[in-house]
């Protein structure tokens, strides 16, 4: 059975397996095969753009868990029998067989996962770490922290297809995806919805089908809002500068209490991030995964680290990472790293203009 989004990228066409379950709001895409009775729930993504995705049979994607890749550098392949829970994030990497990926959880490019391995929700596994299966991981970055039988991994991806997560796959800090897209339910409209008398202004920009924006948010040129997003203005204001990216199943939500958001030009915001109100400055990236509060500024070329949680208030300098749960200084910018957020920036440049010439 499928009912969701089964979309073509460039001259690349989505395979799936028979017996696949994909819901209205689910997406695969693009260079991405997926094995037989697989099943993705509302919002989650597999967007295989850039390279390869490569899943499985029996595979368990929960609301809005993103599967995505390194553009021209690194796919992502998935075992069979693995279970991502909601809000995990599988980017550039390898999960064998029975792996277990917990609530809003972030496995990064190059790691490798072992069979029937368990990750904790909110863990963070670095890029190009290698952990061993049969061990339950936890932390930022994620650690083991005892064996685990197969029989037990077994059990505890069981529970989370069915509902009843193990209380270590628990997300002590969910997006408020509910908060933010149920008033919304009332309001007429598809991607783009009218709010207090507002409309979404966008010039030349790129809205996903299974996004939604809503209210007084500007889109300038060769911005983007990919899938799974919701945008919401609520009685107030958002800005989205030329060149700035919002990937999969970010939520970006404020109002006149909370105050405008603000996102300068060539800005990364990377898959399954939280904003509140603030800025963020030019060139700025914000790592996938992070939960950043209300009134958090961003000055221009900072960055924060994947899984961070950012305290409201916070000011992050120019030319610095900051990284961790709260999120403190880590350590300056390298000019390398400064090179590939430009990089990102210009991918999703291309990446924008492909989708919009083709949706």
């Amino acid at each position: 059975m499928t009912r969701g989004l089964i979309l073509n990228y460039r001259d690349y066409a989505p395979t799936v397996g028979e017996g696949l379950a994909l819901t209205e709001d689910g997406a695969i895409i693009g260079r991405s095969s997926v094995g037989a009775a697989s099943s993705l729930a509302a919002y989650a993504t597999v967007r295989g753009d850039g390279e390869d995705i490569r899943i499985g049979g029996n595979a368990w994607f929960d609301q809005h868990a993103t599967v995505h890749i390194a553009d021209q550098i690194r796919g992502s392949v998935i075992g069979n029998d693995v279970t991502v829970a909601r809000y995990g994030v599988v980017h550039a990497c390898t999960l064998d067989d029975g792996v277990v990926v917990g609530e809003s959880a972030v496995v990064m490019d190059g790691a490798h996962v072992g069979a029937y391995a368990v990750i904790a929700a909110d863990s963070v596994v670095p890029p190009r770490k290698d952990l061993p299966g049969g061990y339950l991981y936890s932390g930022h970055p994620a650690k083991p922290v005892r064996r685990i039988s197969v029989a037990e991994a077994r059990d505890m991806a069981a529970d989370v297809r069915r509902g009843r997560p193990d209380e270590e796959l628990v997300s002590s800090h969910l997006p408020s995806w509910d908060l933010v897209v149920e008033p919304l339910r009332a309001v007429p409209g598809g991607t783009l919805r009218s709010l207090h008398g507002r409309s979404p202004r966008i010039v030349n920009a790129f809205v996903a089908s299974t996004a939604i924006v809503a209210g007084d948010v500007e889109m300038h040129d060769e911005s983007s809002v990919f899938f799974g997003c919701a945008v919401c203005a609520g009685d107030g204001r958002i800005v989205i500068g030329a060149r700035t990216n919002v990937q999969d199943n970010c939520i970006l939500a404020t109002d006149a209490a909370r105050g405008e958001l603000i996102l300068g030009e060539g800005v990364t915001i990377g898959h399954n991030v939280q904003l509140g109100s603030g800025t963020i400055g030019d060139d700025a990236l914000i790592g996938m995964g992070s939960r950043v509060g209300d009134g958090v500024v961003v000055e221009q070329g900072a960055s924060l680290g994947a899984g961070a949680w950012v305290e409201p208030g916070t000011i992050v300098p120019a030319g610095w990472i900051w990284a961790g749960r709260p999120a403190r200084e880590f350590r300056p910018l390298k000019p390398e790293e400064r090179a590939e957020f430009a990089r990102a920036r210009d991918i999703y440049v291309t990446y924008s203009a492909d989708y919009r010439s083709r949706i």
